[in-house]
């Protein structure tokens, strides 16, 4: 996504739309705890419900996460390939814009790009990959994704990319 304003605000429409459905989740949990269903509890109906429901959110945030990254990246190459004298553009000049895949480049390799290895976000950052690419390839956690604290760090691995 090209416009930052509307990532951003994508961003936050996610996390309080989780946290709605997640707080509708709660209150069904608590109808039955009161009406005392809470021993069969569906067979862990909500439970999985509200697992599920975290990972899907958190892929759908990371989604908005991956995108700024991607656009960061692009930001970074059309300076370097904006370079007037060949010395300073000829490397950047590998890498084709107009690729959506930006030439093939992986996701670590788009992110040397715009974070720095050394950041408090590096390492996080890929640790977040690394949980979006279980879920995302069918491999559900048994356990909760805290989706708010998630996306609350997307905000701040945001806010530190390197855009040139």
């Amino acid at each position: 996504m090209d416009d930052t304003r509307s990532s951003v605000s994508d961003l936050q429409y996610i996390a309080n739309l989780h946290r709605q459905i997640d707080n509708h989740l709660e209150t069904l949990r608590d109808r039955e705890e009161l009406a005392g269903d809470i021993s069969t509890n569906n067979d862990g109906a909500i439970d999985r419900k509200q697992r599920i429901n975290d990972q899907a959110y958190f892929v759908l945030a990371w989604g908005q996460l991956e995108a700024e990254i991607d656009t960061a990246c692009r930001s970074v190459i059309r300076d370097g390939q904006s370079q007037p004298d060949w010395e300073s553009h000829r490397v950047w000049k590998l890498f084709n814009l107009r690729d959506d895949r930006l030439s093939g480049l992986g996701f670590k390799k788009r992110l040397s790009l715009v974070l720095e290895r050394s950041s408090v976000y590096w390492e996080q950052t890929l640790r977040f990959y690394q949980l979006r690419n279980q879920i995302a390839h069918g491999n559900l956690l048994l356990e909760r994704v805290d989706v708010s604290t998630a996306i609350q760090q997307f905000f701040l691995i945001r806010a530190s990319l390197r855009t040139n």
